[in-house]
């Protein structure tokens, strides 16, 4: 039997590494955005049947994806992006269809946090907070994650702090699909506050004495 080496074990982590992102990119593809272009039917929470995925998955030269690979793309993510239950799975957040997930409702900490570029914190501050292509608002509980996903579109911007405690108390819904995530339909700009600025502009700032 020939003797596996260091550079062998490496060469196939890094093929199973690119099937698993390659595998999470179409998962997101068709739970968030496109399930009807592959004759999926969601139900009220999004959920599809695991072995019709499979087929359209297979469909796609994906044939030695398995549903253990699915459970694990759906776990690997800080954030789990997927789940699987009784047998049907379902992205826990981002999409985009006309007809809207159903969530559990929950009562939210007193503050939520969104990261955003300058330009947009400003409407938000008019405007309030829309789903801007989704169906929710995605909102964080902690400052560093709200920056975090602020940076990721802007080197430069705003912690947008939302009342969420007061928002609910007038009737606004809030939902937690997963750990650290929060999701409304939409917060109006009475209930936001600006707090925070990261990047450059912000280190600028705190240089001044």
């Amino acid at each position: 039997m020939p003797h596996r080496t260091d550079s062998d074990a490496s060469a196939h982590q890094d093929e199973s590494d690119r099937n698993a992102a390659r595998l999470s990119k179409f998962l997101a593809l068709v739970l968030r955005h496109r399930a009807f272009q592959f004759d999926l039917r969601l139900d009220d929470e999004g959920f599809v049947p695991v072995d019709e995925l499979l087929e359209v998955i297979h469909e796609q030269g994906l044939d030695w994806v398995t549903e253990d690979d699915l459970a694990q793309v759906g776990s690997d993510h800080v954030r789990k992006r997927f789940e699987i239950v009784d047998g049907k799975i379902r992205a826990t957040y981002g999409h985009s269809f006309r007809k809207p997930i159903r969530y559990t409702e929950i009562d939210p900490p007193e503050f939520l946090f969104a990261g955003m570029a300058k330009n947009k914190s400003t409407l938000a501050r008019s405007n309030g907070l829309k789903p801007d292509g989704r169906q929710y608002v995605h909102l964080t509980d902690t400052h560093e994650e709200a920056m975090a996903v602020g940076s990721r579109a802007d080197q430069e911007g705003d912690v947008v702090v939302v009342l969420a405690k007061q928002a609910a108390e007038a009737g606004i819904p809030f939902h937690k699909p997963t750990s650290g995530l929060f999701l409304s339909p939409a917060i109006p700009s009475k209930f936001i506050e600006v707090k925070m600025e990261f990047g450059r502009r912000a280190r600028r700032k705190g240089r001044r004495r």
